[in-house]
């Protein structure tokens, strides 16, 4: 009964910044428990588990700041979500930390450079996801195409040769809908690899460059040829993996959780023994592609930084860590250079995860430089911008031009917010 009175119910969302921090004043201690735990669904319904998993844990976190509740000294984290923070990043500099890490064991050059934020590390890679390449090699071996496509002009070639919307088949799966995280990043991957970019590497908007309406329009086209799913203007981050498990797509991007939901189902054996898997394509500029390094951060208010370096150095020991990374292959993949040794990671998609680990280099703001600019891009990332101007082309409501212009002017207001 007196424990009873100290108790107070409150309805809320971890997903909702606002309705957490309304509850965190006073508190003590948190017990943070919302998550989506149930992998099919979570595979399927990506977008959801990331709002609730990892945008809703990264809002009790920042709720729990603000109120000055005890946080963890170590936590998950990130160079996009750390620079959001910008010019307040939470967690200490571990550059000294990183550099002993990687002298007793190199990391991937792209993983040791790319998890800078200016010119410190702020967190310890620890691993990577991916976005691959799936494509329906028996749909394209039928249509005469015999070499997988290596560029997004093959691509486009071979979704258009393979197309057959009559019998609801297309030959894109790439769809542009409100929350279609994977989308999002292989729409920015596109443009870049054509030589396009929102960004200038000074911070400043690059307002001048046609590339990224000229690919929108290259969307747009596909999309009114019926090479891209009707549907796809309407598509979460489930919408592509799924019109691949429903035979309705020959190539989408996807992180490897698609891979695992062909191989654990009976149902796919034949659709994954037809499945072509490899790191995404080069453009006629670059072969640029989304870094999505993870690791550990030592919170700012940590007040003992000896034992939480050592947890640090336990989690990279090389016995436990390729132990573990053996277990959660291929939806991430090491970032250490003897990987490539280890047999593990020596085929199939494995192989190919291991290969987009060390290769990818391209970031939220890309090729933006400054921490300033970066701080901008990671913010703007959130609104989703080349899928909304992807969007806008396909169903007609407005001009590449004019889309894009609506994202230079929500860069342009994040960045005077920031600049204040």
């Amino acid at each position: 009964p007196e424990t009873a009175e100290k108790i107070k119910f409150y309805i809320g969302d971890v997903r909702d910044l606002q309705s957490v921090r309304g509850v965190m004043y006073g508190v003590d201690y948190i017990f943070h428990a919302a998550a989506l735990k149930q992998v099919p669904s979570c595979e399927f319904f990506p977008m959801e588990a990331m709002r609730t998993n990892v945008i809703g844990t990264d809002n009790v976190l920042t709720a729990a700041i603000e109120a000055g509740v005890g946080v963890p000294d170590v936590i998950s984290a990130d160079a996009t979500r750390l620079v959001n923070y910008y010019p307040d990043i939470p967690c200490v500099d571990v550059s000294k930390l990183v550099d002993e890490i990687n002298a007793d064991r190199p990391y991937f050059k792209a993983a040791y450079d790319g998890t800078k934020i200016g010119d410190s590390h702020y967190f310890v890679p620890f691993c990577s996801s991916t976005t691959m390449m799936f494509v329906r090699k028996d749909k394209l071996e039928a249509a005469g195409i015999t070499k997988m496509p290596t560029t997004w002009e093959e691509v486009v070639a071979a979704a258009r040769a393979v197309s057959d919307p009559d019998n609801d088949f297309y030959g894109l799966g790439m769809g542009c809908g409100d929350t279609d995280d994977d989308d999002e990043n292989m729409f920015r991957e596109w443009v870049w690899n054509e030589g396009g970019s929102l960004f200038k590497e000074d911070g400043s908007v690059n307002s001048e460059d046609g590339t990224f309406a000229k690919t929108a329009e290259l969307y747009g086209q596909l999309y009114q040829e019926k090479v891209i799913p009707p549907d796809a203007t309407t598509w979460d981050s489930g919408g592509n993996n799924g019109s691949y498990l429903a035979g309705r797509t020959a190539i989408v991007f996807n992180a490897p959780t698609l891979y695992n939901a062909m191989a654990n189902n009976e149902e796919y054996k034949d659709l994954l023994a037809n499945t072509y898997i490899a790191a995404p394509v080069v453009g006629s500029a670059n072969g640029i592609y989304m870094s999505f390094n993870r690791g550990f951060g030592i919170m700012n208010t940590c007040k003992d930084m000896d034992t939480a370096e050592d947890f640090l150095h336990y989690m990279l020991d090389k016995e436990w860590y390729d132990q573990y990374m053996d277990q959660v292959a291929p939806v991430y993949a090491p970032v250490f250079e003897d990987e490539k040794q280890n047999p593990t990671w020596s085929e199939g998609v494995n192989a190919a995860v291991l290969s987009y680990a060390e290769n990818a280099s391209g970031y939220y703001g890309w090729p933006v430089a400054t921490l300033e600019g970066r701080a901008v891009a990671a913010k703007h990332m959130y609104m989703f911008p080349f899928e909304k101007v992807f969007n806008q082309v396909a169903t007609g409501t407005a001009t590449a031009e004019a889309a894009i212009q609506e994202q230079i002017f929500n860069i342009e207001d994040l960045s005077a917010q920031i600049n204040r």
